[in-house]
C-alpha cells in the first residue's frame, strides 16, 4: 500500500473508533491487511498533525486542522494554545507543551516549516520541544517570539 492511501486509512480509523497508542493503530491497520513498522507510522502521525487529545476522561488519536491559516499564523496559533512555559540555556530553548498531548513533535514541525533564519534545528519528544538556535542571540529572539504568542497557563 503506498503512503496516501495508508495515510487516509489511519485518518478514517481514528475518526472511527478511539485508538490511544501507535500499537493499537498498528494492529489496526494489520487487521486491514497493511503492514508497517512503528517508525513508519510515527512518521505518518506527525504528517498528518495527529495528537493525542483527552475529553470526557478518554485520551485518543485525533487530527488538528488549521485550514485557511497562513504559516506563520498557524504557528503562533499553535504556540498560543499549547507551549505552557519556555526557557533558554545558552543557544538552545526548551518548551513544555500540554502534558501528554504529543503535540511538541507537531510543533517542531512547525517551527521547521517556518524556516526562521535563527534556527538550525529542532529535536521533540512527548511534551518537550528542544529548539537549537545558531547564537544566544538567536535563541533569546525566539524566546521572545514564543513568549510574544503564548498564553498565560
Amino acid at each position: 500500500m503506498d503512503r496516501k492511501t495508508r495515510r487516509k486509512l489511519i485518518l478514517h480509523l481514528i475518526q472511527e473508533q478511539p485508538v490511544s497508542t501507535q500499537d493499537q493503530l498498528l494492529t489496526l491497520l494489520s487487521e486491514q491487511g497493511v503492514s508497517a513498522t512503528q517508525a513508519t507510522i510515527s512518521r505518518d502521525i506527525h504528517a498528518l498533525n495527529i495528537v493525542k487529545a483527552t475529553s470526557n476522561g478518554q485520551t485518543r488519536y485525533t487530527q488538528l486542522r488549521n485550514e485557511g491559516q497562513g504559516q506563520n499564523e498557524e504557528l503562533f496559533a499553535a504556540i498560543h494554545d499549547n507551549v505552557e512555559e519556555i526557557s533558554t540555556v545558552q543557544f538552545i530553548n526548551v518548551l513544555k507543551t500540554t502534558p501528554d498531548s504529543s503535540y511538541a513533535t507537531v510543533l517542531a514541525g512547525l517551527f521547521d516549516d517556518a524556516k526562521l533564519p535563527q534556527i538550525a534545528g529542532t529535536v521533540a519528544g512527548n511534551d518537550t520541544l528542544i529548539i537549537i538556535c545558531h547564537s544566544p542571540a538567536a535563541a533569546e529572539a525566539i524566546e521572545r517570539l514564543v513568549n510574544d504568542h503564548r498564553r498565560d497557563f
